[in-house]
């Protein structure tokens, strides 16, 4: 594209003047300080043509043209560039145009060409409207970004606030240590402190001491836990606040809910000397009852407290609020919990006591008896003999069920010790049943096993395991009509050993299976089906059992008949696998 000659001066030519040439403003460029024009593109031609500026040294132009001569004057000598500086024509006419010029330089540093665009002055309003404008939401978007970001940070803080203090109230269940941790409560907003009243179980309420921010300041923050003389005339006191259970913001002139919150004129003036800004109050809720107040204290001067802080202080207080209700609890079943193991020992050292008492006179009634019955008091008849055997017989019965009482008073207590050591269950059952086998025999039962051929090893202690076998047996000789079987076994897998004594005598109804290893429990209630004993002997020997490692089981089925297992633990613990004896195959117990 050629670009024709503007005022006879030569024009450049190439691609960058054919962009130059579509843009919307005047561009044109100028060489040395008569600012011979080398180049003007279509809208700076334009401009020459209508007369609406003129440029150099060259004996000026039409009369209105706005003249750019001193503009580039300027610009050629004294500055590095002009920015739309305002070129207004001769007269009292308005100015239309603007003009930015920029210097080029030769390899030297000396200025040798201009670059010239004008532009229409409404298009530079215009722009700096809108830079005004982008400028403006930049900052208001700063500012917003700002205002995001230090709430982010307040949020964080409050969290880290109250998982904190969370932390804090759960490290202990003991209600002093708790009130404790509370009485030191305070919000994030520097300054801040916290008064804290609690109903007691009888009702009062008490203020606990206040720990404040200032050290200085403390000794005044002590005489508000001192109960003033004049708060016995506040009607209600604190508790007339604790009607409500929502937050509430005191102000200084809130003189009567001031009043209430303090606990009186004189701890009023007290509060007011330490100074406040506020009193943020919130109600301590447990179950939809009040059970205390927390006054949070701003530092006086400060502004009130926000949204934000009232909720963080209802979290707070909610958690404060269980915690003291988890702590009262703790202490009531504490307090109930010694009760009743104080009431369990004086039972068991009654029991102990009247048990020795109770075996002194009946040893001595065994022994009269035993020298009547051997005619030591002169000749006795049959008759007589006869009924020196049933006396003989309810006595060992009384020192039977004596024994049992006094046994489980011991196991109660946690004073039976044992001795444990390697023993053999098949010796164990055959010792008893030797011991027992006139009673089975006179009611008339058959009894079967142990098994010569099958033993099993069980660390126990001896004496213990021969107690439970007995009384296993007493109960199945017990509850076996005439004619059934006594079966007696013993076994073991390596890991464990066991006896097992069964019966056919009536059985057990599954629900009350569990009830019959429970103290003073006997199936039946009328006294025709009594078979004696007080009901101590199945918890004895589960007791027992447990207390050696084992365990004690009951299987039974109604009209069929039932089956106890005594579990043992065949080694030492910490002993090696296979150490021990192994049982025959034949001799593990079945599962069921």
């Amino acid at each position: 594209m050629t670009n024709p000659a503007v005022h006879g001066h030569p024009v450049i030519h190439g691609s960058v003047e054919d962009h130059l040439e579509l843009a919307p403003v005047g561009i044109a460029v100028t060489a040395g300080p008569k600012h011979k024009l080398l180049y003007a593109n279509g809208v700076f031609r334009a401009l020459l043509a209508a007369g609406e500026i003129t440029v150099g040294h060259n004996g000026g132009g039409p009369r209105m043209a706005a003249d750019l001569t001193p503009l580039l004057d300027r610009a050629f000598e004294h500055t590095q560039g002009l920015s739309d500086e305002i070129v207004a024509p001769a007269g009292t006419s308005p100015a239309k145009w603007t003009c930015t010029v920029w210097r080029v330089r030769d390899a030297h540093g000396s200025p040798e060409e201009l670059v010239i665009e004008v532009r229409d002055i409404s298009q530079s309003e215009g722009a700096r409207t809108r830079q005004r404008a982008i400028t403006e939401r930049l900052l208001l978007g700063a500012l917003h970004d700002q205002d995001a970001a230090r709430d982010a940070e307040e949020e964080s803080r409050r969290a880290v606030h109250l998982a904190d203090f969370s932390r804090k109230l759960s490290i202990s269940l003991d209600e002093a240590e708790t009130r404790d941790t509370i009485r030191h409560l305070t919000l994030p907003r520097r300054g801040t402190w916290c008064i804290v009243d609690v109903v007691e179980s009888n009702g009062a309420v008490r203020r606990l001491p206040p720990i404040h921010p200032d050290p200085v300041k403390q000794a005044l923050a002590d005489r508000l836990a001192i109960p003033s003389p004049d708060s016995a005339g506040v009607p209600g006191g604190t508790r007339s606040i604790l009607a409500s259970i929502q937050p509430m913001i005191l102000t200084p002139e809130a003189d009567r809910a001031l009043t209430l919150i303090a606990g009186g004129e004189e701890s009023l003036r007290t509060l007011r000397e330490i100074g406040f800004g506020a009193l943020l109050v919130v109600p301590l809720v447990v179950h939809a009852k009040v059970e205390g107040v927390l006054t949070f204290v701003s530092p006086k001067g400060e502004h009130s407290f926000s949204v934000e802080e009232v909720a963080l202080a209802s979290d707070l207080a909610s958690r404060c609020a269980l915690a003291l209700e988890n702590a009262r609890l703790y202490r009531e079943a504490e307090t109930l919990r010694l009760a009743a193991d104080l009431a369990n020992e004086s039972k068991s050292e009654f029991l102990r006591s009247m048990s020795h008492e109770l075996r002194t006179p009946l040893n001595a009634i065994g022994g009269f008896v035993e020298l009547i019955d051997m005619g030591i008091s002169g000749p006795v008849t049959e008759k007589q003999h006869e009924a020196l055997g049933r006396i003989k017989a309810n006595q060992n019965l009384l020192l039977t069920l004596i024994t049992d009482v006094l046994s489980f008073s011991r196991i109660d207590s946690g004073r039976v010790e044992y001795q444990m050591k390697e023993i053999s269950l098949r010796r164990a059952l055959a010792d008893v049943a030797e011991m027992l086998s006139g009673a089975i025999t006179d009611k008339g039962l058959r009894r079967e096993g142990p098994r010569p051929d099958v033993d099993a090893t069980a660390w126990a202690d001896a004496d213990r395991v021969r107690q439970i076998i007995v009384n296993l047996v007493m109960n199945a000789v017990k509850y076996t009509p005439k004619g059934g079987t006594i079966t007696l076994e013993c076994g073991g897998d390596g890991n464990q050993s066991f006896v097992r004594i069964s019966d056919n005598g009536p059985g057990i109804p599954a629900a009350k299976l569990e009830r019959i290893f429970e103290p003073f429990v006997q199936l039946t209630t009328g006294l025709a089906d009594r078979h004696g004993g007080v009901g101590l002997g199945l918890t004895i020997s589960r007791d027992l059992a447990r207390g050696m490692g084992g365990d004690l089981e009951a299987k039974s089925s109604v009209g069929v008949g039932s089956r106890f297992t005594l579990v043992l633990p065949s080694r030492a613990p910490g002993s090696l696998h296979g150490s021990q004896p192994q049982a025959p195959a034949s001799s593990v117990p079945p599962k069921e």
